[in-house]
């Protein structure tokens, strides 16, 4: 996948020109590459984007004349406006390798979750790890079909993982389980309770404290 960039000379708030232009404020740095100051075409990006993820290589052509193997590191994203304002690419070298996070993609139903009987905890959605930028996976798959039970689960030591990649991750993490299903307890106000005001003439009670009027009645 090929994306085209140019040098770019505007930089801090004047950026938001290249927003109104349709374009958008890059950065590329890493592997023996000075950090440059990049401008995009929108559309072209998200569309390159859409394929690549954050784990394909993705042929960066800059000014029409330099091409560098990179991978989008970061993403910057403005509330108040649709699609990304900025883009960080790491540039890589393919005979070193780099660490990188490859998300966890579930696959299947379990059993369990098609009763329902059961919920689905995955507290990991990626795994960090280390390879060559061209043997980088594109997702795990972990398949909930064999998690028919509840209590069923996979760890890491459980992951397929391609030849050639590192997991620098604990073996013994959690990736996902099969249980109970949640059950949510409404719990019925309980209305406070009223204050008791003493009859006109009753005494206050022990160890409460007369208010100012009365303790002026008397005094008198």
């Amino acid at each position: 996948m090929q994306l085209n960039a140019s040098t770019r000379e505007l930089l801090g708030k004047r950026t938001r020109r290249l927003h109104r232009q349709g374009k958008l404020a890059a950065v590329v740095y890493g592997h023996n590459t000075k950090p440059t100051a990049l401008v995009l075409d929108r559309l072209e990006f998200q569309k390159v984007f859409l394929k690549s993820g954050r784990t394909h290589l993705v042929d960066l052509l800059v000014d029409s004349a330099r091409s560098e193997k990179v991978l989008v590191r970061e993403i910057q994203t403005h509330p108040r406006r649709l699609g990304p304002i900025h883009v960080d690419f790491y540039a890589v070298s393919l005979e070193e390798k780099i660490t990188v996070e490859v998300p966890v993609h579930l696959t299947g139903e379990s059993a369990a979750v098609k009763r329902g009987d059961a919920d689905i905890l995955q507290p990991i959605h990626a795994l960090r790890v280390e390879c060559l930028p061209t043997d980088i996976p594109e997702a795990f798959e972990v398949d909930l079909t064999p998690l028919e039970e509840i209590d069923s689960e996979v760890r890491v030591s459980d992951i397929n993982v391609p030849k050639g990649v590192t997991v620098l991750v604990d073996p013994d993490e959690l990736v996902v389980k099969i249980v109970h299903k949640r059950e949510l307890k409404v719990e019925e106000e309980i209305p406070a309770a009223e204050a008791v005001v003493p009859a006109e003439g009753e005494a206050a009670a022990e160890g409460e404290t007369p208010a100012a009027g009365e303790a002026a009645e008397k005094e008198e």
